[in-house]
């Protein structure tokens, strides 16, 4: 299932994309790569548990659709967010107005994002999952560094 967005090489999104399923936490121009590990390699802070709750669609870049599972509203990862907003405003990723959600599949065809949703739907539960470590990535998916938050 492609998480690569439309508008980044629409013609070989689903070539290029090797992203690992995720959580993003913050995106910036490749300018910003030094001052992201700086803040990342700083952060002090316990393992993060979220509670995936529920499978939803929301509009998405270029008259797509995002087929996403929803997060539980949590105050860790917003103030893991909040640690690289403060410090690189972006409105995109305001903690307090953003979606945290983690993308299974992006795509123009909104009857198959629709049929995938409810193919999931049939044996969705909510779950838990734990995460202690940060990766940033080269979009669409080359992985540049790795970083525990324990």
């Amino acid at each position: 299932m492609c998480k690569v967005p439309y508008g980044i090489n629409d013609e070989l999104r689903n070539e290029i994309d090797n992203l690992p399923y995720h959580f993003t936490i913050f995106a910036t121009d490749k300018q910003n790569e030094s001052k992201l590990l700086n803040i990342a390699s700083d952060i002090k802070m316990n393992k993060i548990k979220l509670k995936i709750n529920d499978i939803r669609i929301m509009n998405g870049r270029n008259n797509s659709f995002v087929l996403y599972f929803s997060i539980e509203e949590n105050k860790d990862i917003k103030e893991l967010q909040k640690k690289f907003f403060l410090q690189i405003p972006g409105e995109n990723y305001d903690p307090d107005k953003f979606t945290f959600h983690m993308t299974l599949h992006i795509d123009k065809d909104e009857k198959l994002v629709n049929k995938i949703k409810e193919e999931i739907e049939f044996n969705f539960k909510p779950f838990r999952l734990v995460f202690d470590e940060l990766a940033l990535y080269d979009y669409p998916g080359d992985m540049i560094k790795e970083i525990s938050i324990k």
